[in-house]
């Protein structure tokens, strides 16, 4: 009668070990089921912070327009810049089989659009479009945004174009409120000259 508790801790101690190797996640950037936006973004906050290049930034908020030009140095700015593609992360578990993924080629460029859509739900971001040249880098990101119910609309639109350009776009309305729409432009130049 004695062997029975050796034996429940014995068994206890086993389906332990097995429970802790079950619930590590595991995760293998050759699992993503899509590009890694969030990866890429970083890789150019690093590159823009090491080229000799300024941000000339305009922003319009409700029709009040501000023009700035920034040293591309600025880890904060171009941080702050970079965060809202950062955010369009669709290797999530949560987002996981939430898009469905269409690709046009072009024969004589070379380049492709890979295009990521949500299947129908107010999924954040709606749509990402990529445009990779014919070595498959990316070169060109835009990211749509629509959410909506009966108190609240926001639209946001973003738009990347490697060494060259950022564009946001960003309408939001609640209920009995008015409406916020923000722009911001950035020109990506050489501090030389543009």
């Amino acid at each position: 009668m004695k062997i029975y508790p050796h034996v429940t801790v014995l068994f206890t101690i086993i389906g332990f070990m097995a429970c802790n190797q079950a619930n590590k996640p595991s995760k293998d950037p050759s699992q993503d089921k899509f590009a890694p936006l969030p990866d890429y973004f970083s890789q150019e906050n690093a590159h823009i912070r090491n080229s000799d290049v300024t941000l000339f930034k305009t922003v319009i908020l409700n029709g009040q327009k501000d023009t700035t030009s920034i040293s591309g140095n600025d880890s904060a700015t171009v941080h702050d810049l970079l965060k809202p593609f950062m955010d369009a992360d669709l290797n999530k578990p949560s987002l996981r089989d939430e898009y469905d993924t269409s690709s046009l080629y072009d024969p004589f460029s070379g380049r492709k659009s890979v295009i990521y859509k949500s299947r129908g739900k107010q999924t954040s971001p709606s749509e990402v479009t990529m445009e990779l040249d014919k070595q498959g880098n990316i070169q060109q990101v835009n990211i749509h945004s629509y959410t909506s119910n009966l108190v609240y609309e926001f639209r946001q639109d973003l738009f990347y174009q490697q060494n060259r350009q950022v564009r946001m776009t960003t309408y939001q309305k609640i209920a009995f409120l008015t409406p916020k729409e923000l722009e911001v432009n950035v020109t990506i130049a050489p501090k030389k000259g543009m």
